[in-house]
């Protein structure tokens, strides 16, 4: 009787030497999590982590491998608290990162498909759009038309203008007809060629009067009247 209450006494011993040992329950923990025990996995780490005796890598690892079996288990928001934890802990643990990720997802509600109210609005956005970019071109193509109209005016303009210089030099290379002004445009006004000078007078000079002849002096001899 001796004998057995000794062996029971030491097994119980050994057994709460087991218990108390932190390392041993992660060891236990993450071999429970790599033969599919999730909820006994759980519950060794969290005994690892009360202890308070794991080292500051140990803490990480049992924070998240402790994670990755909340996250098999259902249960997406205990493992994201158990990924941050590790990621305070080990900020670059691209593992915790992951376990974080996939628990996210998992808490985010997935989006309800658009309704039919959305869809037409959206499609008469896109044809409002399309019919003000067709607008938009146009009034570029008509403001394009615009400036070469001008252009033009104003080149056949200057052709005119040195036409009329040269008329003024040489009076063979006048124009037989009229020489026009340009219409002004929207954008700007075609400069007017200039006016025909009107031909010059000539005055006439009177004649000067003839100068009275100088009186011959009296000749030696000679007695006057």
């Amino acid at each position: 009787m001796k004998r057995l209450l000794v062996a029971a006494v030491a097994t119980v011993a050994l057994a709460g030497g087991a218990l108390a040992d932190p390392l041993g329950d992660a060891k236990a923990g993450l071999a429970a999590l790599n033969g599919g025990d999730y909820a006994t996995s759980i519950k060794l780490f969290t005994a690892a982590l009360d202890s308070g005796k794991l080292a500051k890598t140990d803490q990480e690892l049992a924070h998240l491998k402790r994670g990755e079996a909340y996250l098999a288990a259902s249960d997406p928001r205990s493992a994201l608290a158990d990924a941050d934890k590790a990621l305070d802990l080990d900020p670059l643990d691209k593992e915790a990162m992951a376990t974080h990720d996939r628990a996210q997802a998992l808490l985010t509600p997935t989006p309800a498909p658009p309704s039919p109210d959305v869809e037409k609005a959206k499609a008469d956005f896109a044809a409002a759009e399309a019919k003000y970019e067709a607008q938009k071109q146009a009034d570029a193509d008509a403001y394009a038309k615009q400036l070469a109209d001008y252009k033009a005016a104003d080149a056949k303009h200057e052709a005119d203008v040195a036409a009329w210089e040269a008329c003024k030099a040489d009076s063979l290379k006048c124009p037989t007809a009229p020489i026009a002004t340009p219409t002004a445009t929207a954008q700007a006004v075609a400069p007017t060629p200039p006016a025909k000078p009107a031909p010059q007078q000539t005055a006439k000079v009177a004649p000067k009067p003839a100068s009275k002849p100088a009186e011959l002096p009296p000749i030696a001899g000679v007695g006057s009247y």
